[in-house]
């Protein structure tokens, strides 16, 4: 299907590959679908892109990329409505704020954004604890990685 973005375009979308998002996003629960772009120019962000607003496309990132030993638990509730079988089928990404100076971008990773890809279902889910910060700058994660030889 071809779709029609206010960023990239017109974008063809496989089908099979859109994201179901059954109560949206925090902030944009009217969204409900969504497709994961790649953009050359802008690897390794991502574009989660909204199918039911052309102008909502949000980078996104894998938090793992910058941050390798970030971990949390999902609840068993976010498992179930997910339908999460095996922990190979989920995959995870952090949305980013890029302001005009990108050396100021933050990462959130206090909600990360859980992807079934066995059967195209996402959720961002709120993690409880306070270990990671909603505007976690970039900079801090890299400059703490490359100190500590990472």
């Amino acid at each position: 299907m071809k779709i029609q973005t206010s960023h990239f375009g017109e974008v063809e979308i496989d089908d099979s590959k859109i994201l179901q998002f059954e109560n949206g996003l925090p902030g944009l629960q009217d969204d409900k679908r969504f497709a994961l772009l790649s953009v050359e120019d802008s690897k390794p962000i991502n574009w989660l892109q909204s199918l039911d607003h052309r102008e909502i496309s949000l980078p996104v990132i894998d938090p793992f990329i910058i941050k390798p030993d970030y971990s949390f638990e999902i609840s068993k509730d976010d498992v179930n409505a997910l339908g999460i079988k095996r922990i190979k089928d989920v995959y995870v990404l952090c949305i980013l704020v890029i302001p005009r100076n990108v050396k100021i971008m933050t990462v959130n990773l206090a909600a990360p954004v859980i992807i079934n890809v066995r059967n195209s279902k996402g959720c961002q889910i709120i993690l409880d604890d306070r270990k990671y910060s909603v505007r976690t700058p970039i900079t801090e994660i890299v400059g703490k990685r490359i100190k500590g030889g990472g």
